[in-house]
């Protein structure tokens, strides 16, 4: 017994387009932003920081040192600084207080 589905009806029922009103979509809550510090004194150019920042905010220079290149990704997980061997990087929050007078 074959069954031929271009012979039989469709018994699903037809759904409408979504006509509605899109929803708004929540204001963007500010986000804290991060400096990250490289202390050249310490570090050896490992590149471990820069191989594995999950936001991709160091890359390494011609001799083979960490720069901060987007420190706007940075989302201050710090996996940089809790994986440097020798301690020679640094992430912490940038202050509103700390925002505001540099502005000034």
């Amino acid at each position: 017994m074959t069954r031929d589905d271009a012979s039989e009806p469709d018994s699903r029922p037809e759904m409408a387009p979504d006509t509605s009103a899109p929803e708004c979509f929540p204001e963007e809550k500010p986000h804290p932003e991060y400096r990250i510090n490289i202390y050249r004194d310490w570090c050896k150019s490992c590149g471990i920081c820069a191989a594995f920042c999950p936001r991709q905010c160091l890359s390494l220079d011609a001799e083979g040192a960490p720069v901060v290149d987007k420190a706007d990704r940075c989302t201050g997980c710090r996996w940089c600084e809790l994986h440097c061997p020798d301690f020679a990087i640094c992430v912490r929050e940038v202050e509103k207080a700390d925002d505001d007078a540099a502005k000034q």
